[in-house]
């Protein structure tokens, strides 16, 4: 048959010119080769003739043939492919389950370490790389750490060079075996428009998908049941301290909870207080939190809520308070502050509508958010909050103003202007009104409990006040004797065990907390370096322990009732850790000199 002809019938004039010109540069003049040659010039590869030519006369191999397997080879990978996509969906229909987890739920950070420890995803080709530094809270080596070049003083100059990066699966598919089951990973992060936003708001979002081969998702259910208890395995006698996201404020316009510390947790017996006050908030916020009480309030149309008013003189230990509740009941503090310029009404709204179902919520300092209500209104007056200072009237503007005051007077109304703040009735609505989230605990702390509007600290907003002053000659002793007990050279991880013990007795229930902590401390040198002795040896206290509790009845006796602080006792003693000896000589001296200073009204502390 003559291919060259059939072409030329089809294409005459293309067909023509193109054999022509390929024809000039070809050897075989077969009806085979012009054929081949005129459908290269067709698909634009006219500089595949000369290889053509080489092939079939130097080689001895028909081109067609070449042609023909690769035309065959590309036909079976289409239609391998396909099978390939048509078994796979057939596969991921039927035979595979999947979860979704969000980056904003919590699970996700939970399920993210405990991939970063698993040998297989370590050891995976496509990582992602961390820095992986150490908090305040995560105990070290002291055995590790360098020194200075006289050996006295610790250097941490390389301490983060020396800290190996921490590595987590990157973008894209990973697979890992546990429990003899093969989990396929996939990690994805994409730009979603934020729906709930006011306007087009792009923010990042990742999410993660873990599947596996079964009918059930329920093996994926027991890898993320076995992930989430490490993490808290991991984390025991830890408080989570968590505060409003400005990133989610910045970027999507909506508020959430993100975590911002994650400390050990605070023994009661540290709490500076009167026993039988401890014992009452502790039975009280018990009673409240029994699963039982739910359906105690509901029977009785009682909203459940629960609110405490902490007042007193700074550093008496209200907010140590609030720290040891969260730790002897394992519960988590949100704290808020009213006095960010970028929280909205609407934002503290949508924060407490966001907690979880127990948890305690902290409001330290409301005395300063200056919320009152407008002057000359009644109790039921709508309220209004008084950031803003009244203006004053014409006729006692200066008349002398010169261009300093007139800067400072426009720079003070321009922040006046924009300082807007939480109003009280926000505040309100937001602890009990219609949509107010329950179930939690409201901790309120103050310094000036007179500033505080009636409104905000009635019953059923506070339930119970709890007044802190400064320490008695009792709680100085008991401060010494916490100050110097137990002391060891070397860092080991706290032990606390916490329990509630409950004995009735004539109808009425009363509560024995006890949180044992066991809490080794660091090395200390002062002591030693004035001594010249070598730091590499264990710092030992300058008087046995059997003699602590005759010191510190003495040390009690030299503080003066109701005039020091406990953080001021305790800032004391932080400087003679090691040296009791020395905190009882020089006690009479830091007593007579904070008196003159008090006296005085200085801020300047003459002696430490």
């Amino acid at each position: 048959m003559d291919y060259s002809g059939v072409l030329s019938g089809l294409l005459p004039s293309i067909g023509l010119n193109i054999s022509d010109r390929v024809g000039n540069n070809a050897t075989d003049n077969t009806p085979h080769a012009k054929m081949v040659e005129s459908i290269l010039g067709l698909v634009g590869l006219r500089g595949f003739a000369p290889i053509y030519g080489f092939v079939g006369d130097k080689l001895g191999i028909e081109p067609t043939y070449i042609l023909t397997a690769i035309g065959v080879i590309w036909a079976f990978n289409k239609l391998f492919h396909q099978l390939y996509t048509s078994l796979y969906n057939i596969v991921i229909s039927h035979f595979m389950c999947s979860i979704h987890i969000l980056n904003s739920d919590d699970i996700y950070s939970h399920l993210m370490e405990w991939l970063a420890s698993q040998p297989q995803i370590v050891n995976s080709r496509a990582l992602i790389a961390e820095t992986a530094s150490k908090r305040a809270w995560e105990f070290e080596d002291a055995s590790d750490l360098a020194r200075d070049n006289t050996g006295r003083y610790l250097n941490f100059s390389n301490q983060e060079a020396r800290a190996p990066p921490q590595y987590s699966p990157s973008i894209g598919l990973h697979g890992f075996w546990w429990k003899g089951q093969y989990f396929r990973l996939q990690r994805k992060r994409e730009s979603v428009f934020d729906e709930n936003s006011l306007g087009q708001v792009l923010k990042d979002q990742e999410d993660i998908v873990i599947s596996c081969f079964w009918r059930s998702p329920e093996p994926i259910k027991q890898l993320l049941a076995h992930a989430k208890e490490q993490y808290y395995r991991d984390h025991q006698a830890r408080t989570i301290v968590k505060r409003p996201s400005m990133y989610n404020r910045r970027y999507a316009l909506r508020c959430s909870w993100h975590q911002v510390a994650n400390r050990p947790v605070r023994d009661i017996k540290t709490v500076v207080l009167d026993e039988k006050q401890k014992l009452q908030v502790l039975a009280d916020i018990n009673e409240y939190l029994h699963p039982e009480t739910p359906r105690w309030y509901a029977n009785r149309g009682i909203p459940l809520r629960r609110g405490y008013l902490f007042y007193g003189p700074p550093g008496t230990g209200k907010t140590s308070l609030s720290f040891a509740l969260a730790g002897i009941f394992g519960l988590d503090i949100h704290v808020i502050s009213l006095l960010e310029p970028s929280l909205t009404e609407e934002d503290l709204s949508g924060l407490f509508g966001s907690l979880p179902r127990r948890c305690i919520v902290l409001l330290e300092d409301i005395d300063t958010a200056g919320l009152r209500r407008s002057p000359g209104k009644d109790d039921e007056a709508t309220p209004s909050c008084t950031h803003r200072p009244a203006k004053k009237p014409s006729a006692e503007i200066k008349s002398d103003w010169n261009v300093s005051d007139l800067a400072k007077a426009l720079k003070q109304e321009g922040d006046a202007d924009r300082k807007t703040g939480i109003s009280l009735s926000g505040l309100l609505n937001a602890i009990d009104g219609v949509a107010s989230h329950e179930g939690r605990v409201l901790i309120m702390t103050t310094n000036t409990p007179e500033q505080l509007d009636e409104a905000l600290i009635r019953p059923g907003r506070v339930d119970l006040q709890v007044a802190f002053a400064n320490a008695t000659q009792d709680q100085a002793r008991e401060l010494f004797i916490r100050m110097y007990e137990d002391v060891s050279p070397q860092y080991t991880s706290p032990t606390v065990t916490s329990a509630l013990e409950f004995k009735e007795k004539n109808g009425t229930v009363t509560v024995a907390a006890t949180t044992a902590v066991t809490t080794k401390l660091p090395i200390n040198c002062d002591a030693r370096e004035a001594n010249g002795s070598n730091t590499n040896e264990p710092a030992e206290l300058d008087v046995p322990v059997d003699e602590l509790p005759a010191i510190a009845q003495k040390f009690g006796l030299k503080i003066p009732d109701s005039e020091f602080s406990p953080a001021q006792i305790q800032g004391y003693l932080l400087k003679r850790k090691k040296q009791p000896l020395k905190a009882l000589e020089e006690v009479d001296m830091w007593v007579e000199g904070f008196l003159k200073q008090k006296a005085l009204k200085s801020k300047i502390m003459q002696v430490q």
